[in-house]
């Protein structure tokens, strides 16, 4: 399902035409391998998979590169081990992938962790890891108040 704000062909339109094929070869790719339950959002900067409100996968046009932004990549450690054994030298940050050309990215892994996880295991994932995240917070912050 696509959430409209825009169109992909608008958005396509609005890239320089020398990164038309290249985003449209690597969003392609995710189209074809996302699981059931993400919503797709077309924005003015960003093509979105979304499971609920929280962002999977986002491609971004950027000023010198373009941007595919990997959510499994931060959540799943496995995710990342795969990309990194691909082959290809990558740039990355915690959980993008900034390439200026479709050749430049290991499209098959790419295709293999876009689909690895459903919309429901993803959400269940991230509500584990928030909940994670603010048990390890409270013992320190209790620890804090008691030395005061």
């Amino acid at each position: 399902m696509t959430k409209q704000r825009g169109s992909y062909e608008r958005f396509l339109d609005n890239l320089p035409p020398e990164r038309r094929e290249t985003v449209r070869r690597v969003w392609g790719v995710v189209r074809d391998n996302m699981p059931e339950g993400y919503a797709e959002e077309i924005g003015p900067k960003f093509l979105t998979f979304k499971a609920g409100d929280e962002s999977y996968v986002a491609l971004a046009n950027q000023k010198n590169y373009v941007s595919l932004y990997l959510m499994p990549l931060y959540l799943f450690p496995e995710a990342k081990a795969r990309l990194d054994n691909s082959g290809k030298k990558l740039k990355c940050g915690k959980s993008c992938i900034n390439f200026k050309a479709a050749e430049d990215l290991p499209l098959e892994t790419i295709a293999e962790i876009v689909g690895a996880h459903d919309a429901q295991d993803y959400q269940e994932h991230m509500r584990k890891v928030r909940h994670g995240a603010r048990d390890e917070k409270k013992p320190a912050k209790a620890k804090a108040g008691r030395r005061a």
